[in-house]
């Protein structure tokens, strides 16, 4: 969140992974000018938003600037992108906020503190 912070800062618009300078864990294929990088490790995908413009998207229009799913069934907590960190523009000018949420309630006993990131 730090790196996208920056960015918007800078550039009052929500950044893809790779020109915020972000590589996601294990094994990264990078994103296009449209967004869409990933990387993977032997549990879990982890993505970028897509449908980015040159990198980037405007901050008030808001972007998931994160996703995690897990590519097995653990526990009671489907295979899905269970994860995600929400991007939108905050109150002041070049500010945004960070929501991160977790899609099923199964998923959130396995991280419990997940939705309490960033704040």
């Amino acid at each position: 969140m730090k790196l996208q912070q920056a960015y918007i800062s800078e550039a009052v618009a929500i950044g893809n992974w790779s020109v915020i300078g972000y590589k996601g864990p294990g094994d990264n294929v990078n994103a296009t000018g449209n967004g869409a990088a990933t990387s993977s490790t032997n549990n879990f995908t982890y993505t970028d938003a897509s449908g980015w413009a040159d990198n980037t998207i405007a901050l008030a229009t808001g972007a998931i600037g994160f996703s995690a799913s897990n590519k097995a069934k653990l526990n009671d907590c489907e295979s899905a992108a269970n994860w995600t960190i929400d991007i939108a523009a905050g109150s002041a000018a070049g500010e945004a906020t960070f929501t991160p949420s977790t899609l099923d309630q199964t998923c959130l006993q396995l991280t419990p503190n997940w939705n309490q990131i960033g704040k």
